[in-house]
C-alpha cells in the first residue's frame, strides 16, 4: 500500500511549477518577487538556483509592460508563468490582460493563443491594509477569455497549477 503524501499549499504550488518547468522547455517563470527572499511565500523558492536566470527571471516593477512581454512571449510559443504577487498589482495591467491576453484568440479567429498563467495573492490581509487585502476574482471571472482558478485545499493546488500551465 502506498503511503499518502500530505503537502502544504506552498509545497503543492512549488512542486507543480517546478515539475511543469522540468517537463516543458517552453515554460518559464517571470515577474515580481522571483529574487525576493520570501519567494512569493515560498512557492518559487530556489527556482533561480535550480533553473537559472533565463528560466526564473526577476522583472522590473512595471506591471503593464510585464504582462505585455508575457503576452508577446506566449503568442510566440512560450508558456510564461507571471508573478505579480498581489491582485492589486494586476489593476495596473488591466488593459493588457483584458484587451490583449483575453481577447487575442477571439480577434484573431483562433490563430493566436495566449497561454499565460498570472499568479496573484488575493485577500491576504494580515496587516498591510486595504490596498493589499482585496479579493478581485469576481472581476476577473467576468472577462471572456480568462480562466480563474482558486484552489480551496492543498490537495487541489498542484493539479490546478499544472493544468493551468
Amino acid at each position: 500500500m502506498r503511503k499518502k503524501r500530505y503537502l502544504s499549499f506552498v509545497e503543492s504550488i512549488k512542486e507543480g511549477i517546478f515539475q511543469s518547468i522540468e517537463k516543458d522547455n517552453s515554460v518559464y517563470l517571470m515577474g515580481e518577487g522571483v529574487d525576493d527572499p520570501s519567494s512569493m511565500w515560498g512557492t518559487i523558492k530556489g527556482a533561480k538556483k535550480k533553473f537559472g536566470k533565463n528560466i526564473a527571471v526577476e522583472m522590473p516593477v512595471a506591471e503593464n509592460g510585464l504582462i505585455g512581454i508575457a503576452i508577446g512571449s506566449a503568442i510566440s510559443g512560450e508558456r510564461p508563468i507571471v508573478n505579480l504577487q498581489r491582485v492589486e498589482f494586476s489593476l495596473l495591467a488591466l488593459e493588457q490582460i483584458i484587451n490583449n491576453a483575453a481577447k487575442s484568440s477571439y480577434i484573431s479567429q483562433g490563430k493566436h493563443s495566449v497561454p499565460i498563467v498570472i499568479r496573484l495573492v488575493i485577500g491576504r490581509g494580515w496587516g498591510q491594509g486595504p490596498e493589499h487585502a482585496q479579493s478581485l476574482e469576481g472581476l476577473f471571472s467576468q472577462i471572456p477569455g480568462l480562466k480563474v482558478v482558486i484552489p480551496s485545499f492543498p490537495s487541489e493546488a498542484k493539479g490546478l497549477i499544472i493544468s493551468s500551465i
